[in-house]
């Protein structure tokens, strides 16, 4: 009896340090590299880009100068959207002004929506642009091969 429980105390402790641990090391970055949460959100983005690029590239088997292209080219829609990027900020900010109000004002809601079409229309076309701007560097069998994979996506 003693060395059941005995064994069970040891069994707890040790899931609690393990749990803890893990915890602790989510938690802190000892490096000090992200100062922000936006700023690791931005890079994790990146590296899931920088992923599905590899996929891609084995998927369709890129050459290299067809994968240099699709860097460039995303790395230009990158500079675009930057461009964009106090616009959106100060869109969202007035929406959360909006949503914290006692009452839903729906006219100024509409207003501030359509005050930023321009914003949108410009986002929408330069991610356009961009995207036809890849499937351009594609060859025909690569493309066919894209479509195919794309609308085996869209099944599920």
């Amino acid at each position: 009896m003693k060395n059941t429980i005995k064994n069970i105390a040891i069994a707890a402790s040790l899931c609690s340090v393990l749990v803890l641990s893990t915890a602790s090391f989510a938690n802190g970055d000892s490096s000090g590299k992200y100062s922000t949460h936006q700023e690791g959100r931005d890079n994790s983005h990146q590296q899931m880009s920088e992923k599905k690029l590899a996929k891609l590239a084995r998927k369709l088997g890129l050459s290299e100068s067809q994968q240099a292209e699709f860097k460039a080219l995303k790395s230009d829609e990158k500079t675009q959207m930057q461009a964009l990027k106090p616009a959106m900020k100060s869109f969202r900010e007035q929406v959360k002004t909006l949503m914290s109000a006692d009452t839903f004002d729906e006219q100024a809601f509409i207003q501030l929506q359509a005050s930023n079409q321009d914003v949108f229309a410009s986002m929408a076309l330069i991610k356009a642009k961009s995207k036809f701007a890849m499937k351009s560097v594609l060859t025909e069998e690569q493309l066919e091969k894209f479509r195919s994979m794309k609308h085996k996506r869209l099944r599920r």
